[in-house]
């Protein structure tokens, strides 16, 4: 009886271990296009649940910015997820007015579900292979930085990803 309950603790273990796979979209940009979650499977993804009215959501557009800039060009996409914000011509109003830099996805009631988001901001670290690395809940004053952390790490332990631009760094 004891070996049964070892085998099952460890595999319940293992299993926890094994990062989840993220629910696959397909989901209009601002500019029209669509972004498809399987273009991105190969890349870093930092994926933010937000809305134009959530005041935590706006407070982290200025560290969402850094990012974009400080990553792109290693291959890491950042993109947020507007919902329940209006159509997407109200959505692109507010992308000019607090200057997003990044992607921004038109969202629905469908991919909150999918992902089991049920309060704003929430945000996901999505590595190579879409599967989540880290999800982050709500807003603290170290979630840029752990986010950064974990883009660092996902750096180091996966191939090149696809897109990422090579530097001579001499």
């Amino acid at each position: 009886m004891r070996a049964l309950i070892l085998v099952c603790i460890l595999f319940a273990t293992a299993t926890a271990q094994q990062p989840d796979s993220v629910p696959q979209f397909s989901l209009p940009q601002l500019d029209g296009q669509t972004l498809r979650s399987e273009d991105l499977t190969d890349k870093i993804v930092v994926l933010d649940f937000w809305a134009t009215w959530c005041e935590n959501c706006v407070s982290e557009i200025p560290e969402f910015n850094k990012m974009e800039k400080d990553y792109s060009s290693r291959g890491v996409k950042v993109i947020g997820l507007a919902v329940q914000s209006g159509w997407a011509s109200d959505i692109q109003k507010f992308v000019k007015q607090y200057n997003m830099r990044y992607t921004v996805l038109v969202g629905n009631d469908d991919t909150v579900s999918d992902f089991g988001v049920i309060s704003f901001p929430n945000t996901y670290v999505i590595g190579p292979g879409w599967k989540v690395y880290k999800k982050y809940s709500g807003v603290s004053e170290t979630k840029a930085a752990d986010i950064r952390r974990d883009i660092e790490t996902l750096l180091k332990t996966s191939p090149e990803p696809k897109g990422a631009k090579i530097t001579n760094e001499d």
